[in-house]
């Protein structure tokens, strides 16, 4: 009973003592105890284009109400003990782990030399693709979840037109969904491009990509060349996000030497696995007919 008093007596202590707070100086308001600064509100607004002559003040008054009511709905659930959850729990590592992550890229990239313009200028001529010549391609595409049996593709093999590839489809039972789309050849990198360009016209091209599978074929192009001026800005953060994206591959290789991780029986990747695994964008592309796989 002494126990129960006094835990009581102690959380009335610190209620009323968040009552007492003061919304003063880098503290724009307190909600139930809980302060929010000037640091949220900016952040809150970082990243909106503000028009000139908008005003500032009452900006930050929309955000700042923003966030009370996000943080009175959040207050809700915690009383209802949501933040114990077992799913709040994951998904609250799941985010936090994705911060940080974003917080280490925008570190390296303010740490990365800058390209100079003979860099920027070798690297607009080695990506035609990018830029002199960017095309959209008009696709027939399907899509759908890679099968747990990759090896029922293998069916894909002979398949020479989307009208074949669909019965393979309907045949082994997968499910997809079909229709029109388009691809930026800026997107998908020289080796690629240069293999999708090589096919025969109407030939279908399957690209497995964060566990979907994609067979299209092209049924229009059209240029969209980026030159002059306008290409250098853009090759110069295409550097600066490779440069990024390969010091944060070394530095989780370097993680995965020293780190030590144990495995479930059953949960150990493959060894050829074990090395950092490439980003979607160098997924392979191949023909549906692998006899006519370009490259």
């Amino acid at each position: 009973m002494k126990k129960i008093l006094i835990a009581t007596l102690l959380a009335g202590t610190a209620l009323l003592a968040s009552c007492d707070q003061e919304p003063t100086g880098q503290v724009a308001a307190v909600v139930n105890g809980e302060e929010i600064t000037l640091q949220e509100i900016n952040a809150e607004l970082a990243g909106v284009n503000l028009p000139e002559g908008v005003d500032q003040k009452r900006l930050q008054q929309t955000a700042l109400q923003r966030i009370i009511e996000r943080r009175l709905l959040a207050q809700e659930a915690k009383a209802e003990g949501l933040d114990q959850s077992p799913e709040y729990l994951v998904r609250s590592r799941q985010l936090q782990d994705a911060l940080l992550v974003q917080l280490l890229q925008q570190r390296q990239a303010r740490s990365a030399a800058v390209p100079d313009q003979r860099a920027i200028d070798a690297y607009v001529q080695q990506n035609p693709g990018i830029f002199a010549g960017r095309t959209i391609f008009t696709l027939d595409r399907i899509q759908f979840p890679l099968p747990s049996d990759v090896n029922s593709l293998r069916a894909l093999e002979n398949d020479s037109s989307m009208a074949e590839v669909a019965a393979t489809l309907d045949s082994l039972g997968i499910r997809y969904q079909r229709g029109p789309a388009q691809m930026d050849s800026a997107q998908l990198g020289e080796e690629r491009l240069a293999q999708i360009r090589r096919l025969p016209a109407g030939e279908p091209f399957i690209t497995p990509e964060g566990g979907m599978v994609t067979v299209a074929v092209i049924t229009d192009t059209a240029a969209q060349p980026i030159g002059g001026d306008g290409a250098r800005p853009v090759a110069l953060q295409a550097i600066r996000n490779a440069n990024v994206e390969k010091a944060l591959l070394n530095r989780l290789q370097q993680a995965k030497q020293t780190a030590e991780i144990k495995y479930q029986p059953g949960f150990a990747p493959p060894a050829a696995n074990s090395t950092p695994s490439a980003t979607p964008a160098a997924a392979g592309t191949t023909a549906a007919n692998p006899a006519r796989q370009p490259g």
